[in-house]
């Protein structure tokens, strides 16, 4: 059965998405489903993560917009080969847009 990490908006167009991996107890036991590999190596990959989520806006020019979802997307793509396809789990990114 998949398990949803939701990503949280902070309200600014700089910067709309967020992993609250601190705070939130289902991110915070991720690490419960190999303690030896993902206690050291998951909270440096969430937070690269986050920092390419600041970096993510879809008010900027196209290109940018592309060129930076595709850093996202390339990065959870290094944690699937790394971390998450030897315990059979893999991330995805959704992205909705909001009709507001």
């Amino acid at each position: 059965m998949p398990v949803t990490l939701l990503l949280a908006g902070n309200g600014t167009l700089s910067t709309p998405y967020t992993l609250n991996f601190l705070d939130d107890p289902l991110a915070k036991s991720l690490v419960y489903l190999n303690k030896d590999l993902l206690k050291v190596k998951l909270p440096p990959f969430l937070q690269n993560l986050n920092t390419l989520f600041d970096k993510l806006c879809f008010y900027k020019f196209n290109r940018q917009t592309m060129k930076d979802l595709n850093d996202v997307i390339e990065w959870i793509e290094l944690g699937n080969k790394t971390m998450f396809n030897q315990l059979n789990v893999k991330m995805q990114l959704y992205v909705f847009e909001n009709s507001y």
